[in-house]
């Protein structure tokens, strides 16, 4: 259930059996020249609406906006602060907690939005006793599905093969796909390093990071090569992970805390 779809006694309706929400929150940024920048706003919003609707649990409208520092580089690209997206969203999960809401999963998109994920979590608990918890879509989309990629490096990485056919399959209109190109060689910051994302370098046995933005590395904004992407390993990777996600987000609406027993 979409709570901004539906009336407001709808939702009371809703509350008087269930208090999960789920809260998907997307970003617009750089995709690489061949997908929309608002592709993982789209991707997002979809999968979080298909995983309460089949879970029968309800949705909050996605929070659009995302800290993408990395990728203002690239026209179009909209970044806010990590604090504002914290107290935007404990602003928000208050309102509702109010209401009767009691157990809050963030359907997340993109790393950024992780740290004020957790604080709003946990500021949730101590003033309402409420639950927190969050599902990476990418994450489970990388976990579950049996896909063989085309690409040898990074086929899961940002704007390559998995999630260009996710996107084909879920939006087409936001791909360009004669706009496709190989990302080339990433660029290496030192000598005996291996650039493997924004932000994180290989150096022997471990890593550590480096803040990059992604144009220091991958001019093309993107992280592996998307031409072998199609739109039905997108309906695969995409199938399985709603499919998880339903799971998922059962089980979080019937989990009790220790200190809650």
């Amino acid at each position: 259930m979409r709570i901004d779809k539906v009336p407001h006694h709808d939702v009371s309706s809703y509350l008087e059996r269930k208090d999960t929400i789920l809260i998907p929150i997307g970003a617009v940024e750089c995709y690489g020249p061949h997908l929309a920048t608002g592709t993982e706003n789209a991707i997002c919003d979809a999968w979080a609406d298909a995983v309460a609707t089949r879970a029968d649990l309800a949705v909050a409208p996605i929070m659009p906006f995302n800290y993408s520092a990395m990728f203002l580089d690239y026209a179009g690209t909209c970044s806010i602060e990590m604090t504002t997206i914290e107290q935007t969203l404990l602003q928000l999960c208050s309102g509702l907690a109010c209401q009767g809401f009691r157990r809050f999963l963030f359907v997340n998109i993109h790393a950024g939005s992780i740290g004020p994920i957790e604080s709003v979590c946990r500021a949730l608990r101590s003033r309402f006793g409420a639950y927190g918890g969050l599902i990476d879509i990418f994450s489970v989309m990388r976990d579950t599905a049996e896909v063989t990629y085309a690409a040898s490096k990074a086929p899961t990485g940002h704007g390559s093969e998995m999630v260009t056919s996710v996107a084909m399959h879920v939006c087409p209109d936001l791909v360009f796909a004669d706009r496709m190109q190989k990302p080339g060689s990433f660029t290496t910051f030192s000598q005996g390093v291996t650039t493997l994302t924004s932000g994180k370098v290989k150096l022997g046995a471990s890593s550590y990071m480096i803040f990059s933005n992604i144009s220091d590395y991958s001019p093309l904004g993107i992280q592996g090569d998307p031409t072998g992407a199609t739109a039905g390993k997108g309906r695969q990777i995409w199938e399985s992970s709603v499919d998880y996600g339903v799971e998922a987000a059962t089980s979080f609406a019937r989990a009790v805390l220790q200190s809650q027993r």
